[in-house]
């Protein structure tokens, strides 16, 4: 479809106040070869202009596809988790054409995205661009992502890891906690990170040592109070690896230390 005008000046009117248009002298031609009506009648009113003639087909000549203009909907932030999302019909003629896209939207924003993407395939115009891949991702601290994964779990693991105080730890946690029941659901995980999570400590013994709630329960500084002798001979180790085997879990910390849970059982 094409949109002829009286003259070149009408056609940039009405051209500066459409979306992805292209101007060829006085004919206007829409990059996805379809127009919103009211659109082009709001912009042609407010131009002041005649209405355009519409001619069909687009003569050959005049065949030629905007350039990608994926600074519009491409995710810039360096800490958010994201994912490059590739067009398979482009990939499989030869052309890289995909969109870094922000994880921490809902499913149905993500697709949306990936939509738009495929609208602005180079091979759009001689093919369908329907098929995506997911050929690479980050932020998603020690998590893998396979080519086709669930936007649903995308969603939810990137939101997870974004919003949290410390996105290590609870990747840690969910990395952790998954493994323990079948099905996972990482939006339930996340919620019961706060009630699980022990804190960052140098190791299992530091933990036991220092930490407030195995104070409480075993009262270790009125021990070495009353029994000093008896406190300096106390194997902290043994200690440490008894108690974490009947009520909390240990996943390793990079570079160093551990990341402390309460057990959990799912």
């Amino acid at each position: 479809m094409q949109l002829v005008f009286n003259s070149e000046s009408e056609a940039l009117a009405v051209a500066e106040q459409l979306y992805n248009i292209q101007q060829i002298g006085k004919i206007l031609i829409p990059a996805n070869k379809t127009i919103d009506y009211q659109a082009l009648e709001l912009a042609v009113n407010l131009a002041g202009v005649t209405f355009p003639v519409f001619s069909f087909p687009i003569i050959s000549s005049f065949k030629c596809r905007l350039p990608f203009p994926q600074q519009e909907r491409e995710c810039t932030c360096s800490k958010s988790p994201k994912i490059y999302v590739a067009c398979l019909s482009a990939y499989n003629n030869g052309h890289l054409h995909g969109l870094w896209i922000d994880a921490t939207q809902d499913p149905e924003d993500i697709e949306d995205d990936i939509k738009w993407m495929l609208s602005w395939s180079p091979v759009a115009d001689d093919e369908p661009c329907e098929e995506w891949a997911i050929h690479d991702y980050e932020n998603f601290a020690d998590f893998s992502l396979r080519e086709y994964e669930s936007l649903q779990y995308i969603s939810k693991l990137a939101q997870a890891l974004y919003y949290a105080d410390d996105a290590d730890a609870m990747a840690a946690w969910l990395n952790y906690a998954k493994d323990v029941i079948h099905e996972p659901d990482i939006e339930k995980l996340a919620e019961e990170f706060s009630s699980y999570y022990c804190g960052h400590w140098e190791s299992e013994r530091d933990f036991v040592l220092k930490s407030d709630e195995i104070e409480s329960v075993y009262n270790w500084s009125e021990f070495e109070k009353n029994f000093l002798f008896w406190s300096q001979h106390i194997d902290w180790d043994s200690v440490a690896r008894e108690l974490f085997l009947q009520g909390y879990d240990s996943v390793k910390a990079s570079p160093h230390g551990v990341y402390v849970f309460r057990e959990y059982h799912g």
